[in-house]
This record gives structure tokens, sequence and C-alpha cells, in this order.
């Protein structure tokens, strides 16, 4: 009834934990497509271990390294099944997640086409919760994904699969925000519902993290802008606090000739909104000398 689709690159140290979460589901519906992106470690050998053990367990091999979301759409394209989850290889299923997403579908899948629950966010360096992923989605979600009143985490989202065909799967060149960029585009097309539980064991800290490369934030911000650009213009202060949140990566780069460049690209894409934002800047700077 599910399949469940693994992105992995060179994490034969520790994708046996996430798989092994996989075994331990209480649901047996399911199958697991472990999409390796031309890893060089041991991985292969890791991920075969559990398919001599499991029929349910399907290897797949990239032809070239295509990143994390070519991966996704290897596995999308190879999905049995009519419900789709995306899972990092370095996260956790609570035991009860396929059974709970199963039972949801299974009462509501006339009225919705992404099922999603909350999840624990933990500290890969001392394993204790420091935050939670409890964003509250139901039916459609598109403006909210615009003006930032929600989010839809990957590893918490069950999806159709037919819609995620419909929008011709994942896109393979979103740097980074990809999960925002997959939903602004799904959200148009599917309605969603979310199970209030934590399911899901959501780890950070890691060293290969994407939020640990400042320059591949902005890059994906920036990406999203301009995609979405022609929508941003319907939410004028959610679009200005969103190229203040591009000037703030942008800051945080220690390059002085990155950020000149970063900087000139960004009153290129908008304009206008620096045009807003400097304009109060002047008005409150009056105020203050008056």
């Amino acid at each position: 009834m599910i399949t469940i689709v693994i992105p992995t690159f060179n994490r034969a140290e520790i994708i046996s934990k996430t798989l092994d979460s996989v075994l331990a589901q209480s649901f047996q519906n399911w199958e697991c497509l472990v999409v390796d992106d031309f890893s060089v470690d041991d991985t292969r050998e890791r991920i075969e271990t559990f398919c001599q053990k499991d029929n349910r367990f399907r290897y797949l091999r990239n032809e070239r390294k295509k990143g994390a979301q070519g991966a996704r759409n290897t596995g999308l394209k190879h999905a049995r099944f009519d419900w789709v989850l995306f899972f990092d290889s370095d996260n956790l299923m609570h035991p009860n997640l396929l059974e709970t997403m199963a039972e949801a579908i299974t009462m509501d899948q006339d009225r919705y086409d992404v099922f999603a629950c909350f999840s624990n966010v933990i500290d890969l360096q001392t394993g204790k919760i420091v935050d939670a992923f409890e964003w509250l989605n139901e039916g459609d979600i598109h403006e909210k994904l615009f003006t930032r009143d929600t989010y839809v985490d990957y590893n918490g989202a069950v999806n159709r699969k037919s819609k995620l065909v419909e929008i011709g799967g994942l896109d393979e060149d979103c740097p980074s925000m990809q999960e925002w960029d997959t939903h602004i585009r799904l959200s148009k097309v599917a309605r969603y519902h979310t199970i209030p539980k934590r399911l899901v064991d959501y780890y950070v800290g890691g060293e290969d993290t994407i939020s640990t490369d400042t320059k591949r934030e902005v890059k994906g911000r920036f990406f999203i802008l301009k995609k979405h650009k022609k929508e941003w213009r319907n939410y004028k202060e959610a679009y200005i606090a969103f190229v203040k949140e591009i000037r703030l990566f942008i800051r945080k780069n220690r390059g002085i000739f990155y950020k000149a460049a970063a900087t000139t690209k960004l009153v290129c894409c908008a304009p206008m909104v620096q045009w807003t934002m400097l304009k109060r800047k002047i008005k409150s700077i009056v105020r203050f000398k008056s």
C-alpha cells in the first residue's frame, strides 16, 4: 500500500539504523526502495543485506550522480504502490508510523492526497529532542506555503503517487529548500491532512547537512524566488520578508566578493522590494534624527 523511497549517498555507516526502523513497522504492507545515488563506499553491501533479509526491500542505483531529488524521482518511477513516502537515510521511523498513516488513508483517501504527521527534531550529538515539526496542514495549503505559515517535511508526509506524477515529479534542479518547492507545486493539485502525532525522529547537526552551507541556502532561496516569482506578487509582505531572509543568509557568508555578487543578484531579482526596504530605512533614519 505504501512505497518508501530512501535516497542515499555514502551512508554506509548510518543507513542500517534507518532500515531497521522500517523493518520494525507494525504495518506490513509496504515496499522500501533504497536509491543509491552513485555511492563509493559500502552503502550497496549494507543495503543488500536487508534485501536478502526481506524481499520488500529493493536496491536501485542511479547510473550517474543525480542528487537527492534525482534519486527520489528514480524511486517514484519504480514505485509499485499508490502512496509514496520520501524518507531520508539518516532519520528514524517510529514503529507505528506506517500503520497510523495507512489508517488515515483508508478513512479519508477520497478527500485528501497528502497525509502528514509531526516529527521530533533531535540533536545528532546529544540524542536529545531540541525542537519539533508540528505544522497543521488541512485542505488547500497553497497560500500558507507562500506566507510561511506552514511547511511540509518529506519524512512526515505520505503522498498520492498520481499527484506527484501529475506535477512532473520532483525538480532535480532545486539545490535546497526542495520540500518547499515540491509542495508549492503539489499543493496546486492536492489537498492535505495532518495526523497530530510525532511519528518521525528527524536528526540535525550532521556535517553534510544543507544547513551548514550558507551558499547553498542562498542558492536554493534564489531558485524559489525566481521560479515562483509571478505568484510571489500576490503575497507582498511575505515576499519582502523572504528577500530579507536571503539577505541575512548572504551576510552570514565570510566571502567579501561572494557577498557583493550575491547582493547584486538579489537587487536585480527583486529591485522593487529592495527600493521599498531602502525607503523604509530612510524614513526610520529621518524620524530618529527629528
